[in-house]
């Protein structure tokens, strides 16, 4: 018995103090330098817009994708520059020009 309480207060504890360092309880404790719901609403969109990117760069995850290959290492480096959602827009347009390019047929 003594065990399971242990172990209760054990597993009550880490969840408690995992939760100590969210953005929401980080941001009561400084609420004079909390970003405004604004700010976390846009920043939001900026973290999906990272969702999108791994989605768009890992579609094909057992096969090799030269062009998600391409657009993955091209998106790093305009990471440094723009925004996400900005590479988001970027790297969708040159993966839709990409793929129209490998299906037209060439002339040989």
């Amino acid at each position: 018995m003594n065990k399971v309480l242990i172990l209760i207060t054990f597993l009550f504890s880490t969840s408690v103090l995992a939760n100590e360092y969210s953005y929401p309880d980080i941001a009561k404790r400084f609420g004079n330098s909390a970003l405004t719901d604004q700010q976390v609403v846009k920043l939001k969109m900026e973290g999906e817009c990272l969702v999108g990117l791994k989605k768009l760069n890992f579609k094909k995850q057992r096969e090799f994708d030269p062009v998600a290959e391409w657009t993955n290492y091209r998106s790093i480096s305009l990471l440094e520059q723009f925004s996400p959602c900005q590479v988001l827009v970027i790297m969708e347009t040159a993966q839709k020009k990409l793929r129209a390019s490998q299906q037209k047929p060439t002339d040989n």
